[in-house]
Formats: structure tokens, C-alpha cells, sequence
């Protein structure tokens, strides 16, 4: 069953209480905590002091405003909001957009259980390399095996597809090569500030596809 569509944007932003933002942001970024208790009450509370003329007029501005009060958070609050897009690869308990962004697009087949498996790993590096990120892009169109190269080259590492000659490499081996970012480290706030631009890149993508 399709999701409902949002309201429009004027009616939004004339709302009395924060409440009406959440599923109209979960729609755009995905629902998590720091959403509905820190986002959802900062932008309203920012939009209603507005002037008339100066409120959103699109859900792209909305997503322009939504960047503005993120900037300002803690870095720990910006890595549990981030963190709350699925994983690259995940197959279960997708929301209906990020079903639809990560599947098979134009009559491509499913992904292969190999690839499904190679993020799996991937995934499970880069969470070690950036303590408390998660791996975030903009599909964009990609198949899962098109962004398998970005999160090896991200990670510094270049793991051989497994043949009968070269099996797939053991995790525990794969974790010794790692360069590890301690979390507030520069190279740390780099990669989750990459992600959290790629977030607003899948949010304006979305806030396109809303048809209002």
C-alpha cells in the first residue's frame, strides 16, 4: 500500500505544534529519536518565528533549514541521526523509500547473494574504521555492487572477488589492515559530515518525488 502523500508545504508550516513534522521528516530522512525529539521541535519552533514571506515555500527548502539546525548539534547527536538510515545492502525492515532506492531499478535483477555479502563485510569495516558512523550515499540510480568500490576506496582496502584460487578474505584479517578514526577525530568529522551531505542529497531527491 503506497504511503500517503504529504501535506503541502503551506498548510505544514503553519502548524500549531511540532507534531505534523515528524512523518513528513521520516518520509524525507528517515525516522529515528533525535528526529522526533530534537529536529522535529527545532524546526517548528524556527519556521513559526518566521515572517510570513520568509517560511518554506518547497520541501527542498525544508531540507535546506533542517541542514542549517543540524550543523549546529553536538557531533554525537549528528552521528545518531545519521545513523539512522539503513545500511547499505540491508534487505529487511527497509522504509518504503529506501526499499525503493536501494532495489533493482529497470528491469535489473535482484542483487547477487555475494554482493549482499560483500556490504555486509564492508559495512561491518567501515563501522570499525569510523566508530559510531554508519556508511551513507547517495544511490543515486546504483546498483549495490556500483557502490561496493566507493566504501573499498573510502576503507583504503581493495578486496579480490573470491574464486577457487583466492577465497573471500576473513574478516579478523581484513580488521588488521584497517586505519581506524577514533571518533572526534578530523578524519572522523570529515566522513560524517561526507554522509550527512549525502543524507540531504537523498532527502532533496525524495522531497522531489513527493509530487506537492
Amino acid at each position: 500500500m503506497d504511503a500517503l502523500p504529504p501535506p503541502r508545504i503551506d498548510l505544514l508550516v503553519h502548524s500549531p505544534a511540532p507534531q505534523p513534522y515528524v512523518p513528513v521528516l521520516s518520509l524525507l530522512l528517515e525516522p529515528s529519536p533525535p528526529l522526533k525529539h530534537l529536529l522535529a521541535p527545532q524546526l517548528h519552533a524556527y519556521i513559526a518565528a518566521l515572517p510570513a514571506g520568509d517560511k518554506p515555500r518547497s520541501y527542498a527548502d525544508l531540507v535546506d533549514l533542517c541542514a542549517q539546525l543540524l550543523a549546529q548539534w553536538d557531533v554525537e547527536d549528528q552521528a545518531d541521526f545519521l545513523a539512522a538510515h539503513p545500511r547499505i545492502g540491508e534487505t529487511k525492515n527497509l522504509s518504503q523509500a529506501s526499499a525503493g532506492e536501494q532495489g533493482p531499478k529497470n528491469g535489473q535483477q535482484g542483487t547477487p547473494g555475494e554482493v549482499l555479502k560483500r556490504l555486509q563485510v564492508l559495512n561491518a569495516l567501515y563501522e570499525d574504521a569510523f566508530p559510531g558512523l554508519r556508511f551513507i550515499t547517495f544511490v543515486n540510480g546504483r546498483s549495490r555492487a556500483e557502490i561496493v568500490p566507493e566504501i573499498e576506496s573510502l576503507l583504503d582496502l581493495s578486496i579480490p572477488p573470491p574464486s577457487p584460487s583466492t577465497p573471500e578474505p576473513r574478516l579478523s584479517d581484513l580488521r588488521a589492515k584497517l586505519r581506524v578514526s577514533p571518533a572526534g577525530s578530523a578524519a572522523w568529522r570529515a566522513e560524517l559530515h561526507r554522509g550527512i551531505d549525502a543524507m540531504w542529497a537523498i532527502a532533496k531527491d525524495r522531497a522531489g518525488k513527493m509530487g506537492v
